[in-house]
């Protein structure tokens, strides 16, 4: 599923992997990658290493990531969420350091914003507004052109 549109705003509460409550909200103002993931979903993984880039070839002062994993609801954790983070580095010397959170126990977030399944990316305007969305795996170059686009209308 590719859309390119301006839908109303995505925001929603979520915990950092520090523990802290946050709104999604809290980011606008930057374009948003957020990555609706999981750790035990192995497209997931490799989609990490795609984001990786993004956050190497754009600018923190325009375009952030925010990765929130969606099945605390079966049986994820903050815990497991730092192993995971923790391999990356480890095995593949790839360090994955923008905002990481969780979901709530019920899955709101998931059910809301990932129904059709993960990964889902979605790419917001600086307002929170969608401008993109893919679930399933998404190459760096595809997403490079989003945000290219999306940045070139801000």
């Amino acid at each position: 599923m590719n859309k390119e549109s301006e839908n109303p705003n995505v925001d929603f509460m979520f915990t950092t992997l520090g523990g802290q409550t946050r709104q999604l909200r809290d980011f606008y103002g930057k374009v948003i990658v957020l990555d609706l993931m999981a750790v035990n979903c192995q497209p997931c993984a490799l989609e990490m290493t795609q984001l990786k880039w993004i956050q190497t070839n754009y600018s923190r002062d325009d375009v952030i990531i925010v990765s929130i994993d969606v099945w605390v609801s079966q049986g994820e954790n903050a815990s497991l969420l730092q192993q995971y983070l923790d391999a990356f580095q480890r095995q593949l010397n790839i360090t994955l350091n923008w905002t990481f959170g969780l979901d709530d126990i019920q899955g709101t977030v998931g059910s809301t914003y990932a129904r059709s399944g993960i990964p889902t990316l979605y790419i917001l305007d600086k307002k929170g507004n969608i401008y993109y969305t893919h679930v399933g795996y998404d190459s760096y170059s595809t997403l490079a052109l989003k945000l290219d686009a999306v940045l070139a209308k801000a």
